[in-house]
């Protein structure tokens, strides 16, 4: 539907504002919409905590049950950090502000996340991106989609991204903090004039 049309207080963010925005991971989400904030705790791994209008859980305790619903192609991410990984490309991301129990259930009682995925496509395509940053920073991205035939496409995409820890133990010289992630994400997509369906493992 047309978000004028739904009566929820909701932030809509497209594909290319995202990639203009050079946004990653969902902490970056917040540039683009004020009323979500991302922080990360003591650990860059899980230790993230979201909240919507300033309401949120308290605290990085992994074992809290979050106040913002994740939800990745309408799957539940039970805790924050699991959807704090490197995002696969992007078709939009919806920000709902304010309790969402009646259509997300619970554990969305300051509001939800929606983030939807790139489809498969019966045309040939693909991408491929790399970065290198301080801290020996490295981030890859590439994925190829197209069709197996007239009603099924296939799709993968990869990633990697890793960073030195920006703290230095003083005692044993390690770094702390540091970044080692990657994914892998594969879809089939069977669609003709009565029934699509989706198969998504990652």
């Amino acid at each position: 539907e047309r978000s004028q049309d739904v009566p929820i207080a909701v932030a809509v963010v497209g594909a290319e504002q995202l990639q203009n925005a050079g946004i990653s991971d969902i902490r970056g989400l917040r540039q683009l919409t004020p009323s979500l904030q991302t922080t990360t705790g003591q650990s860059s791994a899980t230790g993230s905590v979201l909240s919507i209008r300033g309401i949120g859980t308290a605290g990085d305790n992994p074992g809290f049950e979050p106040a913002v619903g994740v939800f990745i192609d309408g799957v539940y991410r039970a805790r924050s950090g699991i959807a704090l990984a490197e995002l696969p490309p992007i078709d939009r991301v919806e920000v709902l502000r304010g309790p969402q129990g009646t259509l997300f259930g619970r554990n969305t009682s300051a509001g939800a996340l929606s983030i939807t995925t790139a489809r498969p496509e019966f045309t040939l395509g693909g991408h491929a991106s790399l970065s290198y940053g301080n801290y020996d920073e490295i981030e890859a991205q590439a994925g190829i989609t197209g069709p197996v035939s007239q009603t099924l496409a296939l799709r993968l995409d990869g990633g990697y991204h890793s960073r030195d820890g920006y703290i230095r133990d003083v005692n044993s010289s390690n770094r702390i903090n540091d970044v080692n992630r990657w994914f892998a994400r594969g879809q089939a997509l069977y669609e003709n004039d009565t029934v699509s369906f989706r198969l998504i493992a990652d």
